[in-house]
Parts: structure tokens; sequence; C-alpha cells
């Protein structure tokens, strides 16, 4: 506790000392703002160990400082309402002038658990109108007005849906519905949940084959296809920022998820005329073809990939073990995913070539 407390409290003390002082913008030399941030980045430490007495002796000590600075506003106010204290926790949000989006959204909350729900409803109303209102504003809104017959939820959570497929979105307007019996709009957001989550984490997909299948609608199918809009927006991101293909290759090398590897195949071979690196995304894609289990459309990419880089050596090893009468183990291949031109490839190469 010591090593953590040391840093922190030394200051304070010679700041709390020295308050009558000409500089009361500091502490023992130390910019109040920074010290503010030491006791967030502190109490964030504390929490997220589980160390929940020692983040209590930080947030009593930084109390004072906790009104002009919303970065130490927001942690002292979560503890508190973690502990149980949402009164305190909405005075600590309260006395911050300028409370910034995430602590607008946790007044909300501790306007809920003290049970003035009104209130709640009425500041969200009013900033889920506001094109600047994050998805979550939106979000808590529709959900808190699910049960209402009134068209205030469904309109704040379309809005969401103006510009992204929120996959948490979609699951609200999917729960509404089917709280209002509205089998034919339930149906409508089932579809568009099915046709949204392939893109997403193993995570999601587990939430959304639950959900749907607790609401006994047909789950998610593990060899569904992307749809065209999910290939384009993905291949447009992939085109602006070509180096994050190697890493998305890499996390399906390290956790393989079907839908997302299909979907990033087709992405990379719709942006490959706008690439720079056509080799590497040829490789790429043959390897994750491989992670599919369809070797025969590895062995295509592969091949013609070294048809347009003649000198590529990992492309002319992939094509020599793709050609092989044994089908190759996808991890002998995937394990290439990203590699570069070693010299020991560039030799094999030469050696196959002589």
């Amino acid at each position: 506790m010591v090593g953590i407390l040391g840093p922190i409290l030394q200051p304070l003390r010679r700041w709390i000392s020295t308050a009558a002082g000409p500089d009361r913008h500091t502490a023992g030399g130390i910019p109040q703002r920074r010290l503010a941030r030491r006791f967030a980045d502190a109490i964030d430490r504390a929490v997220a160990l589980g160390l929940w007495d020692h983040a209590d002796r930080l947030a009593r000590t930084a109390a004072r400082l906790a009104g002009g600075y919303p970065r130490l506003s927001e942690p002292l106010a979560r503890l508190r309402l973690a502990q149980g204290d949402p009164e305190t926790a909405l005075r600590i949000i309260d006395a911050c002038p300028t409370p910034p989006a995430s602590l607008r959204m946790l007044r909300a909350t501790c306007l809920l658990f003290l049970g003035s729900r009104t209130e709640a409803n009425l500041d969200l109303y009013k900033w889920s109108g506001r094109a600047s209102a994050p998805l979550d504003a939106r979000l808590l809104l529709g959900l808190m007005e699910r049960h209402s017959d009134d068209s205030t939820a469904i309109r704040a959570l379309l809005r969401n849906l103006r510009h992204l497929e929120d996959l948490r979105t979609l699951q609200a307007l999917l729960l509404i519905s089917t709280t209002r019996q509205r089998a034919d709009q339930a149906e409508i957001w089932a579809g568009r949940l099915r046709a949204g989550c392939p893109a997403g984490t193993d995570d999601e997909t587990g939430i959304t084959n639950l959900m749907l299948e607790s609401l006994g609608m047909p789950g998610l199918r593990p060899d569904a296809e992307p749809t065209a809009d999910q290939v384009h927006a993905l291949a447009m991101e992939l085109i602006t920022f070509e180096p994050a293909i190697s890493t998305l290759a890499e996390a399906q090398q390290r956790r393989p998820h079907l839908p997302t590897a299909r979907l990033l195949v087709k992405a990379i071979e719709q942006a490959l005329p706008d690439l720079s690196d056509d080799a590497a995304a040829f490789h790429i894609m043959a390897t994750l073809s491989v992670v599919l289990g369809d070797t025969d459309a590895a062995r295509r990419f592969a091949e013609r990939g070294l048809a347009a880089n003649p000198m590529s050596a990992p492309l002319a090893l992939l094509v020599e073990e793709l050609t092989q009468p044994t089908p190759p183990e996808p991890g002998g291949v995937v394990a290439r995913i990203g590699s570069g031109d070693s010299p020991e490839d560039h030799a094999a190469v030469r050696s196959r070539a002589a």
C-alpha cells in the first residue's frame, strides 16, 4: 500500500499545509491537474485489483480536488456507486461544472438507483435528441421505455442505426418488439441481428445466439455468408489502413472465428486493386482459406498471387505446399500469415529455379 500511496499523498500533504499560500493551483510544486490525474489513475488501479479499502482511502484524500477535474470525479463517483452510495456519487457528479458524456451517463444511473426515474428519463430524452449524444444514452432510454406504448423508445434507438448497425441497439429493438408482442417487427430485427453479427467477436456471437434461441427464434448459422454491405464496409477500412490486414489475419490464426475469417477474405479480395502489397494480400487470403477448410480456394489465391509476383518466396513456398498430394495441416500454413521474405525463403526459391 505504501508503495502506491507514498508518491501521491506526500505532495498532497504539502499542498494542504500550504493551501493559504499565493498559488493554489499547485500542490508542493505539482500542478493540481496532474495531481488529480494521479489520484484518478491510482483509484482505477486499486479498484481493478479489488483493493477496495485502499481505493476508499485514496478517495477520501482526493475528495477536495474532485470538483474541478472530471478525470478525478468519474472514478470517485463510480467507486461510491459500487459501494452502494449513489447519493454521494450523485453529489460528486453534480459538483463537476462541465461533466463529460461518461459522467452524464453515470448520473442517469445514480438517479435510477435513487428511484428518480422521471428525472433520469427527462434528461436522457433531451440528450438523446442531439446528434452528439452517445449510443449508450439512446440505448438506456430505449430500455427504460421498453414497456411504454408510445414510440419514444423506438425513435431513440432508430437514431443509433442511422450510420451504424449497432448490435446492442438491434438486440434492444428485438427485445422491445417481443415484449410488445409485435412478431413481424421482431422477425425484422432478428434478421438484421443475424446479418450484422458475423463480423462480431465470439462473445457477441454467443450472446446473440443465446438471445435468439431463448426467444424461440433460429440462431446464427456458422456458415452464414457475410452481406455485401459488410464486405464493402470492411474493404473500405482495409484500403484506408492497410497494416490492419496482417493484424486481423494474425488474430484469426490465434483464435479462428469462421464468419469473421470468411468476411476478411472477401473484403481483402474486394480491396485488392487498391492495396499496395498484393503479394501479402494473396498470401493472407490463401492461408485464411485453409483456416476455412477450403484448400482449393487457398491454392487458387496462392497461384494467382505467384503469377502476379513471381519473385515472392512466401507465395512460392505456399504454392508448393498446397499442391502436395496430402492436404497441408492448417497450422503449417497459417503459421506464415503475414510473414515476410526471409533469406531462407529466397534461397529455397533459387534452388528450385536451378
